[in-house]
């Protein structure tokens, strides 16, 4: 599998003066793998942090970030912002396929580093 399936539950927007980046922090639950936890950083396109995940080898604890463009970036706190009772979803496809059986239980035998090649937000409307 080389898709990771997530419900974002919740965001905070920070701002670093020191480095001058802006960021959101996502912490979110995996969908498609059992007992899988993710924290994604999300930064504008002028950033220098590159579009990668890596996850844990002793457990499903995933954390990465992605560089979006500057004009969504700069629309997220208000699409985060709708109060509706859906959480938004983030769907990650990587680089590397992952060992996971039927159960959603994910193996792995080191920590791994790995490319996110897209990215997909869906935020409910209603």
């Amino acid at each position: 599998m080389q898709k990771l399936e997530m419900l974002i539950k919740t965001v905070d927007a920070h701002f670093d003066s020191t480095y001058e980046v802006n960021c959101y922090y996502l912490t979110c639950s995996l969908l498609n793998i059992a007992r899988g936890t993710c924290n994604m950083i999300v930064v504008n396109e002028n950033s220098n942090f590159k579009n990668k995940i890596t996850i844990k080898y002793e457990r499903a604890i995933m954390s990465g970030t992605i560089k979006v463009k500057n004009t969504f970036f700069n629309s997220l706190q208000y699409q985060f912002n709708k109060n509706v009772e859906r959480p938004p979803r983030l769907e990650l496809t990587i680089k590397d396929k992952l060992n996971i059986n039927k159960n959603g239980i994910l193996f792995l035998e080191k920590e791994l580093t790995t490319t996110v090649l897209e990215y997909k937000f869906y935020m409910p409307l209603l």
